[in-house]
Formats: C-alpha cells, structure tokens, sequence
C-alpha cells in the first residue's frame, strides 16, 4: 500500500492573476520531481511569451514530460479562465450538463482496512465505490466488499487477468454481485486478446494502461467500451478534452480518472467530467494534507467548487 504521492506544484501569476497546477508522481510514473522541476525551468527560461496563449502554443509542441505538461496546461487554462472572466467550461464551449457519479477507490487490503475505507467513502456520500483487484484473490475481496457494502461498483484489474477465458469467468462473477464496469482486464499490449473478451464479455470494459493518449484511441474501439483519461498520463486539459470528443466520435464511454492528486488535480479535471460517464476524482478524499479545496461530492455526484489555497507555500 502506497503511503505518499511525490508532487509538484505549479504557481503562475500573470497580471496579477494566479494560476496554480500540480504534478503527481506516483512510482510507477518515469517523471519524478527533479525531471519536473528540470522541465518547468527549461521552459520558462526559454524565448519570452506575449500572451497566455503563446505559452499553450509552445507546451503543446512537447511531447513528453506528460506531468509536468499537464500541472503547466492546468495552471495556464486557470490563468486564462480567470483573465477572461470566463469558467475553463465556457472557454472550451461544454454546454451545461449534469456531473457524472463518482466512485471512491478501495485497494487491495485486509477485511478491517476494507472496513474503513467503504465508512470512509459512505461518509463522505459517494455512492458507487471502485475496487482494486490483484489477479490472485479477487474472488475474497469482491466476497469480503459486499459483506460490507451493497452499492455498485467498479472494479480495476490493472492488468491482473492473463487470459481470455479467465476473465470471462471473473467478470460473469462480478456481475452476479453488482459490478457495472471493468476497468484494463488483460495487459496493455494483448489487443488481439482484448477485442475476444469485449466480443463476450458481459460488463462493459474500459481502457486504463491501454490507453494513454489521444492517439492510442482509434486502435481500441474494437477492444474496450471505453477509456479512462486522466491528466497525468495525456498532458493537461487541453489534450483530455480532445480525447473524450475522441473516445465520442468513435461512440465509446468514457470515464475522468486521477493519479491520487490533491484538489488541484482533481478541480482540474473536474472541469471536463460533465462530458464523462463516470468520475473517479477521488484523489482529495485519500490524502491526509490536502493544501487546497475545490471540488467535492454531493450525493454521489461531482460537485465543481472554485479552487481555493488553504495552506502556503
């Protein structure tokens, strides 16, 4: 169990606006905190900007350094949004919709921790919850979760299951227990794998690890119902917009995820979910030292706050 994030915050202030973005580095991530930090300076030594948009011009051209890209595009669309006295929604011309549900993620854990965490997330008043699995004791853990809770959930597989026909057989169990979406089933690269399982399988299945950015999504639609897009991994807003008109075009679902970020995360974020099916933006309710507030969940559902500085820096 993971007991810490490594972050980065972005501040950015402009005409005396101020605009904030973050960087969340779990391990499993190559960026760390030096080659955020490395990327950031690079970049505003460089030739001087003009305008806001002159920044979004050149940070669109990177093509790595995906963390770091995503804290400065969510820092930049906040300035912008804040300049031109419009929402980061209106900028992006989102009509008015209503915010998707939200899940509250449970890892794989003992039966008291598993406790804990499903009072946590009731309290909190999310009602759909999104369960870790590990490939090994999956059936315990699904048995151990309703023992605790009946309300729907997800689950994320993270690559747990190596064949077909073992998932098959998992996913007909969850779904005997109320289970409504599985999330990266099989490894990443098992494509031809994947497009037999979604021919029979009996929830719907969504992309994780599978797909990364924009230009990963034309070669799943035969494979998963849908994505899940998270800012971490495709670079900030501007490119999860693109994806999620994308993962549309193509008529496949989509859910918002995060990387356990704070609030500036996750506000972030939040600004695109009324385009989602689902929302798993449950990275402020994980942490223990959140420096910010912003968005929250409102029976069950995203509730899209201002963010706000609670702590300096």
């Amino acid at each position: 169990m993971r007991t810490h994030t490594a972050v980065v915050y972005v501040k950015l202030e402009h005409e005396g606006f101020v605009g904030w973005g973050e960087a969340a580095l779990p391990p499993y991530l190559p960026e760390t905190q030096k080659t955020v930090t490395d990327f950031l300076l690079s970049f505003s030594n460089s030739n001087p900007f003009n305008s806001i948009d002159d920044w979004f011009d050149k940070l669109n051209l990177d093509q790595t350094n995906l963390s770091a890209k995503a804290a400065l595009d969510m820092a930049l669309w906040n300035l912008k949004s804040q300049k031109e006295n419009k929402s980061i929604e209106e900028l992006l011309r989102i009509e008015k919709s209503d915010f998707p549900l939200g899940t509250y993620t449970i890892g794989v854990s003992s039966f008291d921790e598993m406790k804990t965490k499903v009072e946590e997330g009731t309290k909190a008043g999310f009602e759909i919850f999104k369960v870790k699995l590990n490939g090994e004791s999956d059936t315990d853990i699904i048995n151990d979760f309703r023992k605790l809770s009946k309300k729907p959930f997800a689950v994320d597989v993270n690559q747990g299951w190596k064949t077909v026909d073992e998932a098959k057989g998992k996913i007909s169990f969850l779904k005997d227990k109320g289970c409504f979406l599985v999330e990266q089933p099989l490894p990443k690269d098992n494509l031809d794998e994947m497009k037999i399982l979604k021919q029979n399988s009996l929830l719907p299945l969504y992309a994780d690890e599978s797909c990364q950015r924009l230009i990963d999504i034309d070669s799943l639609k035969e494979c998963f119902d849908g994505i899940n897009v998270k800012l971490m991994k495709c670079g900030g807003i501007t490119e999860a917009y693109q994806m999620i008109l994308k993962a549309r075009e193509l008529g496949m679902k989509v859910l918002i995820g995060c990387m356990s970020e704070s609030s500036v995360g996750c506000t972030a974020a939040a600004h695109l979910s009324s385009l989602a099916d689902y929302a798993d933006l449950d990275g402020p309710y994980l942490i223990s030292n959140d420096p910010f507030e912003g968005m929250k969940i409102d029976e069950g559902r995203i509730q899209l706050n201002p963010l706000e500085q609670q702590l300096e820096f």
